[in-house]
């Protein structure tokens, strides 16, 4: 739209066309802005060093999730829990009130050991399994969880604690 035509519009109704042509110019803005990547979730090693610098020198546990778009790029970071020296009480409620929000595909989860101690717990292995079944079971699945440490970082996907076979979400036709 050229500058007269603008403002032949504006002149016709000034508040309510000006305030038009601004909503339409924030709009073209949205539109063409693209989400910010952090780096790409395809290979758990990039993941695993960056939630390990993130994480890994905190003084007492905290639970991160990595929000994923449909490239498996990190479009999100977030603490969702902040615990004490040996434990994070977390719900999964919370966890994906976030991935749900940010529109994400799925997510990684991870949380640090300030011990040193990367063998996770019974309760890590039964929460992150818990988080990866309700993930398939709402269509936005969790891909790993990692627990990280100042010096290393330990994948359940890598290490066969979390399920390999992924259910598929599908939408289904509701008839009377």
């Amino acid at each position: 739209m050229s500058q007269d035509v603008a403002e032949d519009f504006i002149a016709q109704n000034p508040t309510y066309n000006r305030a038009l042509l601004l909503g339409v110019a924030i709009g073209q803005r949205v539109v063409s802005a693209t989400r910010p990547k952090l780096l790409n979730a395809k290979f758990s090693e990039e993941i695993g060093h960056y939630a390990k610098q993130q994480l890994g020198h905190l003084p007492q546990e905290q639970l991160c999730i990595a929000l994923l778009d449909a490239q498996l790029n990190v479009i999100g970071w977030e603490t969702v829990f902040v615990g004490s020296l040996t434990h994070v009480q977390a719900s999964p409620r919370e966890i994906f009130q976030r991935v749900l929000k940010a529109n994400a595909l799925g997510f990684m989860m991870m949380h640090n050991h300030p011990s040193g101690n990367l063998t996770p717990s019974d309760v890590d292995v039964k929460f992150s399994q818990q988080l990866q079944q309700l993930g398939d079971q709402l269509g936005v699945p969790m891909f790993d969880s990692f627990i990280v440490t100042q010096e290393s970082y330990w994948s359940m996907s890598e290490n066969s604690q979390l399920s390999a076979q992924r259910v598929q979400v599908t939408s289904a036709k509701l008839t009377k």
